[in-house]
């Protein structure tokens, strides 16, 4: 037994010092339910990805169907404070301190409060191509995403 921890220990500390990386890729889903883009018969449906690399951090990136493409940054906040926005008005245009305004309004009334604050989620502000301002939150399979169209997604994950 001693034999298998100390192999797996060296095996570890070589990785390590030969620079061995990592790559992990998860994807998700972005549903319009409010705005322009929720009054199209049918809805789109947006495809996202989030890369981890040991080498680069952590990544996200996602194509809308007019082929505008969104890239940057992932990282994680803790949420400490409600936001009370309107969905869909200007003042909920991105960038917010955090989209409590987007929990309560897809997942029901008081759901920041009861299942988001206080904890950690990933968040990400991007910019797309053709100059939409996207910001998203993710906690555990589910978040929200706001844009400065005025349009609201629920996200899958």
């Amino acid at each position: 037994m001693k034999a298998k921890v100390a192999f797996a220990l060296v095996l570890l500390c070589a990785c390590l010092i030969a620079g061995c990386s990592y790559s992990s890729t998860s994807g998700g889903q972005l549903y319009p339910v409010q705005g322009p883009l929720a009054a199209l018969a049918p809805a789109p449906v947006y495809d996202a990805t989030i890369t981890v690399s040991s080498k680069s951090g952590t990544s996200i990136s996602l194509v809308l169907a007019n082929g505008e493409t969104f890239g940057g940054a992932w990282g994680g906040i803790v949420e400490s404070s409600v936001n009370a926005k309107t969905p869909g008005a200007p003042a909920a245009y991105p960038p917010q301190p955090n989209l409590s305004f987007a929990w309560d309004a897809i997942y029901g009334q008081g759901d920041f409060v009861a299942h988001i604050l206080g904890r950690a989620v990933g968040h990400a502000v991007l910019t797309g191509s053709q100059g939409t301002a996207l910001q998203v939150e993710i906690q555990g399979h589910r978040g929200v995403a706001v844009d400065n169209r005025g349009n609201l997604y629920k996200v899958v994950w």
